[in-house]
């Protein structure tokens, strides 16, 4: 198991053609690497949430180009994937109290890496690090 800290940040974008290109270009720019996406869209609006690695920083890029941006730590993790993963970790993390506010990534194979943004960061750390779930 892969477990790290990560930025994630919020940013709104208006949804329209050429919008998203637009962001993209500044993780070019800035050389920064996201290492996952997910995307809400309502409207004429969307809510793009991305995660970057921990030591890159992007807040500055984005507020001088025009977006409105909210930065979180969140875990990632990368796991071996199967069947009832997703259950085994949100009953791990419920029975310390802990609680999962968001989620996403995906699987590749025997492979799978989400993002975990949750309320108590240093105590869901402890708790993954000591697992067997996930070793």
């Amino acid at each position: 198991m892969a477990l790290n800290i990560v930025k994630q940040y919020s940013i709104f974008l208006i949804n329209e053609p050429g919008e998203l290109t637009k962001f993209a270009n500044l993780f070019i720019q800035e050389n920064i690497d996201i290492i996952a996406m997910s995307q809400d869209v309502r409207y004429d609006a969307a809510v793009v949430r991305l995660a970057i690695r921990h030591e890159d920083e992007i807040s500055h890029a984005l507020t001088k180009a025009g977006f409105t941006s909210v930065k979180t730590d969140a875990i990632c993790l990368d796991l071996p994937n199967r069947v009832g993963l997703l259950h085994d970790l949100g009953a791990l993390l419920a029975a310390k109290n802990i609680n999962i506010t968001t989620i996403y990534g995906t699987s590749i194979g025997d492979k799978t890496r989400w993002i975990l943004v949750v309320n108590d960061i240093p105590q869901a750390l402890n708790i993954l690090e000591a697992s067997k779930l996930f070793q």
